[in-house]
């Protein structure tokens, strides 16, 4: 009896060893787990300064804030909320509001914000949110506000050391409940209009301004917002990218000995 005893509590004695040697088993193969799928998340899913790079070219609907006298300011304020819009042959008006970027490189582009779409009356027909869904195609202007050396530029939108520039982008888009559509949207500063008189005679465009097209769309009536302070900004973070860049004084100079300008 007391042998079968003895044997029937050695099993009992050396059970506790072995559970902790088990569950602690199982937290390394648990913290090895997590670690993998750690590694792999970040494999999958790039950081924002990985995003950045691949898009390096951004757009902002701006609206400009002319500082003094608006007749002869002395200096321009940019600011993220602008809204450029424009009209259909029925009076009715498409009213954006947003950002985005893309790379002409590898021909990728995201972005959006808000839409509002307003009868010839004035009323409110639809709004909600719109998407970049592809990018077509991005022509850049030589040229920038040519108002002399002293003309101040604040609110600067793009990344330090970023340049800005002129010129037309292309855009697939899709408009919450209303489907899909073309955006161009431009950038055409008071030098450029100069340096191409093309595009104000024929094309008779006087600034910044947007389009919107498609099968329920045709908002190709860019006249009112070209008159207005309602605009479009482009910026690029690519070094090889000419343009103007903000300097610490806050005039902008021309970045690329390339471009033929004189600078501001």
């Amino acid at each position: 009896m007391h042998a079968s005893t003895n044997i029937g509590r050695t099993p009992q004695r050396r059970s506790g060893p072995r559970r902790l040697l088990a569950v602690s088993a199982a937290l390394v193969m648990a913290l090895a787990a997590l670690l993998l799928t750690l590694a792999l998340s970040s494999n999958l899913e790039p950081s924002n300064a990985a995003s950045q790079k691949e898009l390096p070219y951004t757009f902002f609907f701006t609206h400009y804030e002319l500082l003094g006298n608006p007749n002869n300011p002395e200096g321009v304020r940019y600011h993220s909320n602008g809204h450029p819009s424009a009209k259909a042959p029925d009076g009715s008006k498409v009213i954006l509001a947003g950002k985005g970027a893309w790379s002409p490189k590898t021909d990728n582009a995201k972005g959006g914000g808000h839409y509002t779409i307003k009868g010839s009356s004035g009323a409110v027909k639809a709004q909600g949110s719109w998407r970049v869904t592809d990018f077509r195609a991005f022509e850049q202007f030589s040229g920038w506000w040519g108002m002399g050396p002293n003309f101040k530029e604040k609110g600067w939108q793009g990344p330090p050391g970023s340049s800005s520039f002129s010129g037309f982008l292309t855009l697939k888009v899709s408009l919450e409940n209303q489907g899909k559509g073309t955006l161009v949207a431009w950038c055409l500063m008071p030098q450029v209009l100069k340096k191409h008189p093309h595009l104000a005679n024929p094309d008779g465009h006087v600034g910044d301004g947007i389009s919107l097209t498609g099968s329920k769309f045709d908002f190709t009536n860019f006249k009112e917002n070209e008159m207005s302070l309602e605009g479009v900004m482009f910026y690029s973070s690519d070094p090889a990218t000419p343009g103007y860049v903000l300097t610490p004084k806050g005039t902008t100079v021309r970045k690329s000995a390339a471009d033929d300008d004189n600078g501001d």
